[in-house]
């Protein structure tokens, strides 16, 4: 397992339409992923309801955890997806 850091970038948060982007990304990835946020709640990276309830706002910092063979490119690819969304 892998973890990293990623401070999310969208100014609508972690919610609806990055939120879907991320779990798209960590979906596609087939590799455990969970996040976990500043007061320490944790959530699948592949729930859409559980990304959501983190209440990750633009700012905030997560901590990313990837669990499979490529774990690296994935983190980093992961990361990417919160610190530079590409639908806001």
């Amino acid at each position: 397992m892998v973890k990293g850091s990623a401070t999310v970038g969208s100014v609508v948060g972690l919610h609806a339409r990055p939120a879907a982007d991320f779990v798209r990304a960590a979906t596609l990835s087939q590799h455990e992923v969970f996040v976990v946020n500043k007061v320490g709640k944790r959530a699948s990276g592949l729930s859409i309801l559980g990304i959501l309830g983190l209440g990750a706002k633009k700012g905030d910092d997560l901590v990313i955890e990837v669990t499979g063979p490529d774990e690296e490119v994935v983190l980093k690819s992961l990361i990417d997806v919160v610190s530079n969304p590409v639908s806001q």
